[in-house]
């Protein structure tokens, strides 16, 4: 040919691949030339090549056919990914038709784009957390979709989330909803290379978890013992429980592992405070327990109701009763258990008595309140008496009578004079008072001896009490009160031979050889003694074994005045006198 000839590509048939999944868009395979004038074309593309001795696109071209390689073209491939070349040895300067010097090929450059892109995503602004085969994102969470294409460039992104219809991607995904996602994406050159579907399933959680407390016993309703415990449990619908925060009053900075002991706590009311976070940082609000941690034991004492003596003991008697009390100060007393004598321990119900037998006695008791807090057993005794002693045992009262007594035909004579005594006696809680009474009169007390002035026959009832109300039955004893001296008898052994006067009166005249008899008569006891004196004398014993009577005594040979005193005792010694006035002279 004498024309300049240029070789132009006249036509590439373009031959549309399927997508690569029934959710992908339809990306036909083409041809594509660049801004910068580059051509690119699907290396998967048939090529066939034309002659043209025209640029216009609708002038006549010849499909050119290879002598040495017809079984290679029409169509042809390009073999290599990126840069093809089409050459023509030797270029020929297009205004004188003659070869460029030096001389050199005439090249048209092809780009053969074969590769889909390759697109990557970026998960980014939330925490996350891998667990069981499942990645879990918190709040915030954006998707970066990143796409690189080697030879035509890329032309469009496109994602699809949980099955919706694939869509251009613009801008970061804001993955804002909570849920279960599956995000799929892919890109396509400018040739209609597409890339497989890239596939990420994830959960997004932005649900805090919930967290629940339990409380064990001993309690009673928010009350609680030091004894129980608070276990706080834990859930959280998707990623998981991460950790769970607590503290008392206030202070939420403690690391739950196992249930929460309250040992440390003082007593009275208190908070828990906690919250859990689960493994994408969603925290929980702050959660509130109110209770009242009530360790103290209740108040106990005790009180002895009844008969009761303080001495060396605390004496009581079988009608004595225990009484025991408790107050608490918050859960209120459960029960009261005591044990007597170190016996087992019982519920306390009511007041109790102890043990009939004599002797020492304990109770030892405590109280429990209704979360279990018990005080130290202590004993039902008063410090100051000490331990408490059983006095089940009467006094014992004697009678005895001083002097002057005289006991004669079963009956004790007694006068004004004599003293009576009582003398009670008991071995335990002491004589509280001793009563008596005189011929069934009214009771009196006992203080210190008492003599019967009334004389007769008489009958004295008397007992005593102890300090602990034990009564003794009444004892009697009887006695006789002689208050009466015997009766004085004296005789003349003659008759008086005269009188005469003295002093104003008349006394009669005995002779010389008068004798005087005496005697004595006593209604009760009887006579004891009779003494006389003879004018002032000495007493003397009136017929004694050791003297002789007056009637047997010369006393009277005087002849002069006499006066003969006379002394009548009883045997109670209640005494007579008498005095006899003569004379003694000649007829």
């Amino acid at each position: 040919m004498h024309k300049k000839i240029t070789l132009l590509i006249i036509s590439m048939i373009l031959f549309a691949v399927t997508g690569f999944s029934q959710s992908q868009k339809d990306h036909k395979k083409r041809t594509y030339t660049g801004s910068d004038g580059k051509f690119y074309i699907n290396k998967d593309l048939p090529v066939y090549l034309r002659l043209s001795t025209s640029k216009d696109a609708g002038g006549e071209s010849h499909l050119l056919k290879s002598e040495s390689t017809s079984e290679y073209t029409n169509p042809m491939y390009f073999d290599t990914e990126g840069k093809n070349t089409i050459r023509s040895p030797h270029a020929v300067d297009p205004e004188n038709k003659e070869i460029v010097y030096p001389k050199r090929d005439i090249v048209f450059e092809v780009y053969a784009d074969g590769l889909a892109p390759n697109t990557n995503s970026k998960f980014y602004g939330a925490p996350s957390h891998y667990s069981g085969g499942t990645i879990y994102y918190g709040k915030g969470l954006k998707v970066k979709l990143t796409s690189r294409d080697g030879v035509s460039g890329v032309e469009n992104i496109w994602q699809s989330v949980n099955g919706k219809a694939y869509e251009k991607y613009s801008s970061d995904l804001n993955m804002n909803n909570e849920g279960r996602f599956t995000l799929r994406y892919y890109a396509n050159d400018m040739v209609g290379n597409a890339e497989e579907s890239n596939k990420k399933e994830f959960v997004v959680d932005r649900s805090a978890p919930n967290t629940k407390y339990s409380t064990s016993q001993p309690k009673l309703n928010d009350i609680l013992s030091p004894k129980a415990k608070i276990t706080l449990s834990m859930s959280d619908n998707l990623s998981g429980v991460k950790v769970t925060r607590y503290g008392f009053d206030g202070a939420a900075n403690k690391t739950y592992y196992k249930p929460v002991t309250l040992w440390g706590l003082s007593d009275g009311s208190h908070t828990l405070d906690y919250y859990t976070t689960d493994n994408v940082d969603n925290d929980e609000a702050k959660q509130s327990y109110k209770f009242y941690l009530d360790k103290t034991p209740p108040d106990i004492s005790s009180e002895i109701v009844g008969d009761i003596h303080k001495g060396n003991y605390t004496y009581i008697s079988s009608r004595t009763k225990v009484k025991l009390m408790a107050t608490d100060n918050k859960a209120g007393v459960k029960e009261i258990r005591y044990s007597i004598d170190g016996r087992s321990y019982n519920t306390y119900n009511n007041t109790f008595k102890m043990p009939a037998s004599t002797g020492r006695h304990s109770v030892k008791y405590y109280a429990e309140d209704k979360v279990t807090n018990k005080n130290s057993a202590r004993y039902v005794d008063i410090p100051s008496s000490g331990p408490i002693y059983m006095d089940n045992r009467k006094p014992a009262t004697s009678i005895r009578y001083g002097k002057p007594q005289f006991f004669d035909r079963d009956t004790l004579f007694i006068n004004k004079n004599t003293n009576v005594y009582l003398n009670p006696r008991d071995a335990h809680s002491g004589v509280q008072v001793t009563n008596y009474t005189i011929d069934g009169g009214g009771e009196k007390t006992y203080n210190s001896a008492f003599t019967i002035p009334q004389e007769g026959y008489h009958t004295i009832k008397f007992r005593s009490i102890d300090n602990v109300n034990n009564k003794e039955s009444f004892k009697e004893s009887a006695a006789f009160v002689d208050n009466t001296p015997p009766t004085i008898y004296n005789n003349f052994s003659i008759k008086p031979i005269g009188s005469e006067q003295k002093d104003g009166k008349s006394y009669k005249i005995y002779p010389n050889y008068t004798r005087l008899y005496i005697g004595a008569t006593d209604k009760h006891s009887g006579n004891n003694e009779i003494r006389y004196s003879i004018n002032g004398g000495d007493y003397e014993d009136y017929s004694s074994p050791y003297t002789l009577d007056i009637s047997e005594v010369d006393h009277f040979k005087s002849e002069k005045f006499y006066e003969v005193k006379i002394i009548a005792e009883d045997k109670l010694g209640n005494e007579a006198t008498e005095t006899v006035r003569f004379f003694i002279g000649q007829e």
